[in-house]
């Protein structure tokens, strides 16, 4: 932590003249021709040259500067802010929209793009502080995010969740064999502080990112290297109040003409979560924690009484992160980029774990239950090539390889045994993507990709008070799996005065292999599970661009999602009465979306407007499930219910979302975010488990100068038990509020929250942010979240650079 200080005020210490002549550049960094520069009554103005270049000597160093350029957004800054001479202007090609880079795997007008796409820019990010990459989703507004611990998130959407939604970082999929279909966390790996951009794709993805992406994809972007630019940085320090949060971050980049270097590293420590404790007299008891689990002096295990019921005992945990990029411009058409991403966790609790209540009702199931430590580790090498050449104008090679550890501990209450499971999962994965332009106003984009993943799980239980050894049932099969998968796809986009239409078709082969060598641990008399299935996936849109500042986009798209090993070779206690058993004959679920939608900007206000529509077959959930005709079985000295993932024939999955944007003045902005999803399976009449009530966030913020106060509530409606499937509430009854007088009104009560957060330029290399959050001490639980959220909240973080 002393380094971090010292590195910290050596970034502050920097500072430099303001430059009196400075370069205007694209966001390929090409030098940007006739740029005209004001100040605020327009009594001074200069323009770029053919280089880029502008003096500003006749600007005073507090002068607020609007830069302007008919191609490009406008930008306002203060002379002082400017930093390394250069101005970075972002390209306007359709007044309404941005530049994404996720829907094709390449930089494309939004407004050529049928698909929602939810853009997380590095301002919102700075602004928001974010304490995880989960956080950064939810903070957006249209990402719905649940937590069974502190140290967890797992984004939802349009319905779909955990392995049924795909995490890309830098064009790397992190989804691996073991991702499951219950809540899980791994998005918490990335480090929000590294991260220049993200985007969401609403709805399947699977044409151009193959299996998984049945909800959306969230495609995060690290900062960019930066060649022939100076040395920069910038570090921060940042405390939270609800859960003792210290974080020090540091990030510098060097460059030159042909080399650059990224270097980023966080570390946070959070305490226990406070919730709030300002309750609803229908739900006086929900979220309070009046005892816990410790050891008295002779090793046995004993519940002590919580001091403060809001304080959520055994949630807080340990974090480390790093990336490092390195970059080579082997020519004006070759990069190359080669990086390293690492993360690193204490053991984190297992918070809803913690508090499920035995079978008597008098005491805590689990003395211990916590993940960790939690390691990804990945190496990737990247090669870019522009050449306008008969097939492509740009390729991309990506090879990567990661490392995963995953252990969970668990010990019961008053047994002397901890149950230790290890996964160690190593994924290889190579990709190769093209774009070409074709005369005619046409556009195709295509490319391979090779995956395979090597699984190996280990299980013991020690003896906490001898250290004894003993063999336990390992999670995955104990003679290893391998799960492997290759595809081809081809998207195309042809654009008319009015409309852009756009197709495209992937072929997917996907197969994997589980290995025992205890038929029994499979509940059959096969030593090994063998799989291997194939689809092709189609997509189909258009954009209607007609009407002025307007699209109407209708798109129709096919997904698909292999099983995995962790849907077909699991064995897990979903408590002390049921077991999860493999299912061999699992298939792959498949879905058929349909959405459409109506956004549109006119003088000061900006509305986006969505639909959508998901068939989905061979639903892969949770059922019961019988061996040899019987649906319970003896293991482990104790009698449990059989389920298993199985499919479940057709489910249906609808519901919408509504975006707007208001300029009230100059200097005031107000958004609203609302989405609801909804869905069943159409056998059984049950709601499906990954559906979310309606959510969203509403903001007023107003910016001047130096200044930028953002008042915002985030808010969620009720899901009662009718809105929940059965096997959920019956689970997990600890999880969900019981209703003082109305049975009927049990499971996750709506919620609003109050906020207010403040960003204050000090200097030009000194930001300081606070905010309040939850102002009203209410005390909320996301919907199907294993811990409450945090009551009143302060927040303050202060950010230096150069």
């Amino acid at each position: 932590m002393k380094i971090q200080i010292i590195l910290f005020v050596i970034l502050l210490s920097n500072s430099y003249a303001v430059a009196q002549k400075i370069r205007v550049v694209d966001q390929d960094n090409s030098s940007v021709f006739n740029v005209a520069v004001f100040n605020a009554d327009k009594s001074k103005s200069a323009v770029s040259n053919a280089e880029g270049m502008v003096d500003l000597s006749i600007f005073a160093d507090s002068t607020q500067l609007l830069f302007q350029h008919p191609s490009y957004q406008h930008r306002s800054l203060v002379k002082w802010e400017i930093t390394n001479d250069v101005v970075q202007l972002k390209e306007q090609v359709f007044e309404m929209t941005d530049v994404v880079v996720s829907a094709n795997k390449w930089e494309q007008d939004v407004s050529e793009i049928p698909n929602v796409i939810v853009s997380i820019e590095s301002e919102s990010i700075e602004k928001n502080n974010p304490q995880t990459s989960a956080d950064l989703l939810a903070q957006s507004g249209e990402v719905f995010v649940q937590k069974s611990q502190l140290g967890g998130g797992s984004p939802k959407i349009r319905g779909f969740s955990a392995n049924s939604t795909l995490i890309v970082i830098d064009g790397v999929r992190m989804n691996n064999a073991i991702y499951r279909s219950g809540n899980l966390q791994n998005v918490i790996s990335i480090d929000p502080n590294s991260i220049e951009g993200a985007e969401v794709i609403m709805g399947p993805g699977s044409v151009i990112y193959g299996s998984d992406a049945l909800g959306g994809v969230m495609d995060f972007h690290t900062k960019r290297l930066r060649f022939n630019s100076a040395l920069a940085g910038e570090s921060f320090i940042r405390y939270s109040s609800a859960n003792d949060e210290r974080t020090g971050h540091i990030d510098i980049r060097l460059g030159s003409k042909r080399l650059s270097s990224f270097s980023s590293f966080t570390y946070s420590s959070f305490g226990h979560l406070k919730t709030g404790g300002n309750r609803s007299e229908n739900y006086p008891d929900f979220g309070k924690r009046p005892f816990y689990t410790t050891q008295d002096g002779l090793g046995a295990d004993v519940l002590v009484e919580n001091s403060n019921e809001n304080e959520q005992i055994e949630s807080g945990y340990e974090a480390w992160q790093m990336v490092q990029k390195f970059g080579y411009q082997a020519s004006k058409k070759l990069q190359f980029t080669y990086g390293l991403y690492f993360s690193n966790t204490s053991d984190i609790p297992r918070y809803d774990r913690l508090t499920e209540p035995s079978n008597d009702g008098q005491g805590l199931a689990h003395a211990e239950w916590f993940y960790g430590p939690q390691t990804w580790l990945m190496h990737s090498l990247r090669a870019e090539l522009k050449s306008e050449s008969k097939i492509f104008d740009q390729a991309r090679m990506v090879a990567a390889h990661q490392d995963y550890e995953e252990k969970r501990n668990d010990r019961g209450f008053g047994d002397d045994r901890l149950r230790i499971r290890t996964e160690n999962v190593n994924v290889y994965s190579l990709n190769v993507d093209f774009d070409k332009g074709i005369p005619g106003d046409h556009s195709l984009f295509y490319g391979l990709e090779v995956l395979y993943n090597d699984v190996e799980s280990d299980a013991i239980r020690k003896n906490i008070n001898t250290n004894t050894i003993t063999n336990a049932v390992t999670r995955y099969p104990n003679g290893g799996s391998q799960y492997y998968a290759g595809s081809a796809y081809a998207s195309y986009i042809h654009r008319l005065p009015n409309f852009v239409f756009s197709g495209g078709l992937r072929f997917n082969r996907v197969g994997l292999e589980a290995k025992t060598s205890d038929p029994n641990a499979f509940f059959t008399n096969a030593d090994r599970i063998e799989l291997t299935n194939s689809a092709i996936n189609g997509s189909f849109g258009t954009v209607y661009r007609g009407f002025s500042n307007q699209k109407i986009s209708w798109n129709f798209s096919t997904g698909f999602r292999a099983p995995n090993v962790d849907d077909v070779g699991k064995v897990f206690e979903i408590d002390e009465n049921d077991i999860i058993v493999p299912n061999q004959n699992l298939k792959p679920e498949t879905s058929y979306n349909t959405e459409l939608g109506w956004s549109g900007s006119k003088n000061s206000f900006t509305w986006r407007f969505t639909t959508f529509f998901t068939y989905l077959n061979d639903a892969i959930v949770r059922g019961p499930f019988q061996i040899n005709g019987q649906d319970s079985i003896q293991i482990e000295g104790a009698t449990r219910r059989i389920f298993a993932q199985t499919n479940v024939g057709e489910a249906l999955i609808f519901g919408g979302s509504l975006a707007l944007y208001y300029q009230l003045s100059k200097r005031i902005q107000a958004n609203l975010n609302i989405t609801e999803t909804a869905g069943e399976e159409r056998s059984s009449k049950q709601p499906l488990r990954h559906t979310t009530p309606v959510f969203g966030r509403f903001s007023i913020r107003y910016e001047h100068k130096k200044n930028n106060v953002e008042l915002f509530t985030e808010f969620n409606g009720n899901r009662f038990r009718d809105d929940i499937p059965l096997t959920e509430i019956e689970s997990k009854p600890y999880l969900y509020a019981a209703h003082s007088s109305n049975a009927s009104q049990d499971g996750s009560p709506g919620w609003v929250t109050l906020n207010v957060r403040i960003r204050h330029q000090l200097s030009k290399n000194l930001v300081i942010t606070s905010a309040i959050e939850n102002i009203f001490d209410t005390h909320y639980r996301p919907y199907s979240s294993g811990i409450s959220a945090p009551g009143r909240n302060f927040i303050i973080a202060v950010r230096g650079s150069l």
